[in-house]
């Protein structure tokens, strides 16, 4: 680990769906889909290929990208994810890593959401509330999701 790594922060979150993984998978690639806080996703979920995020978030319209690391179907989806708003610079050490990963369990799936290299405690703790929304939101459920380190 550099030292650099140290000070770096992570977010996570995960909730049930009483879904089979193979729908919750479909409903997470369906085009148009705007679990995500309100975000259009597009991508073709290849590795390597450019992922980005648009929509309205209180009032901001914002266009986030990144690269899809990798597809596992009804899964995992690891992608990178930088947001302009921000406000730091594009660079490498600014963009997120993000892990959906899907789990067969007793009457559906847990998804679990991990975000990682997040530079302050505070964007982290940002960073897992919105989780909880979108997966409150993928869930179609009411309550909150668990959030946890």
């Amino acid at each position: 680990m550099t030292h650099d790594d140290t000070a770096r922060h992570t977010a996570t979150a995960s909730t049930h769906v009483a879904e089979p993984p193979a729908r919750v998978w479909a409903e997470l690639l369906h085009p148009g889909a705007r679990w995500m806080l309100g975000a259009n996703i597009e991508t073709d979920f290849r590795p390597g290929s450019p992922i980005t995020f648009e929509g309205h978030f209180f009032g901001r319209h914002f266009e986030d990208r990144g690269t899809v690391i990798a597809v596992e179907r009804s899964r995992l989806l690891h992608f990178t994810h930088y947001s302009p708003l921000s406000e730091l610079p594009d660079t490498p050490e600014n963009h997120h890593e993000i892990r959906i990963e899907l789990t067969a369990d007793d009457g559906g799936t847990t998804v679990r959401v991990t975000q990682s290299n997040i530079d302050t405690a505070e964007h982290a703790a940002r960073s897992e509330q919105h989780w909880c929304e979108a997966l409150a939101s993928l869930a179609h459920r009411d309550g909150p999701p668990t959030a946890g380190r």
